[in-house]
């Protein structure tokens, strides 16, 4: 029987992000192959968990794998929106619950800590390099987010959360963000064999 991993993700930049970790990870492996097809799908925000998601595995990733592929479907989202909700957006127990009901038996979680936006912070120098800003330009916003939503300012250009920010996370360094975040992607590189 095959495998099959299928990330589900919130935007753009996430796309392009868990391409780069994927990529990473296979540099880690010998052969720099893995016995895994791999899927990334974008959910179009924190909502999309709920029915996209859903409707992307039915329509689009069973029908190519068929039945004899064992599927892991890897939910990577932002906890900023959870954190201060009395009533959270989305029952992650009914988003399992309807994976296990189309029998996918591994569902994996995989938190950003506030935003995805952190964890780009935590290679700020390679942000402030593609920006083009002086080497010593101060950090300011609350988030994530918003730190990287001044720093763009300030090379007058925007950013938004989801946008396809492939140009900016081919330059960042992703060792230095995923030695940051190791913890956090564990369970994904676990599943993937590294």
């Amino acid at each position: 029987m095959s495998k099959c991993l299928v990330l589900f993700v919130e935007g753009d930049t996430e796309v392009e992000f868990y391409k780069r970790v994927i990529s990473n990870a296979r540099q880690k492996r010998a052969d720099g192959r893995f016995d895994i097809n791999i899927e990334c799908k974008n959910v179009k925000g924190v909502g999309g968990f709920k029915n996209i998601a859903l409707r992307k595995f039915l329509k689009e990733i069973k029908p190519k794998y068929g039945n004899e592929c064992e599927f892991c479907v890897v939910l990577c989202r932002d906890t900023d929106v959870f954190e201060l909700s009395p009533k959270p957006p989305i029952n992650w127990k009914e988003v399992e619950r309807a994976f296990n009901e189309i029998g996918v038996k591994n569902i994996i979680h995989i938190k950003a800590e506030h935003s995805i936006e952190d964890w780009f912070l935590a290679d700020v120098d390679g942000i402030i390099s593609f920006l083009r800003l002086p080497k010593k330009t101060k950090i300011s916003g609350g988030s994530g987010y918003d730190k990287l939503k001044k720093l763009f300012k300030q090379a007058n250009k925007m950013y938004y959360k989801g946008m396809k920010g492939s140009a900016m996370i081919n330059r960042l360094n992703m060792d230095k963000i995923l030695q940051a975040i190791c913890t956090e992607l564990e369970p994904l590189y676990k599943e993937l064999g590294i």
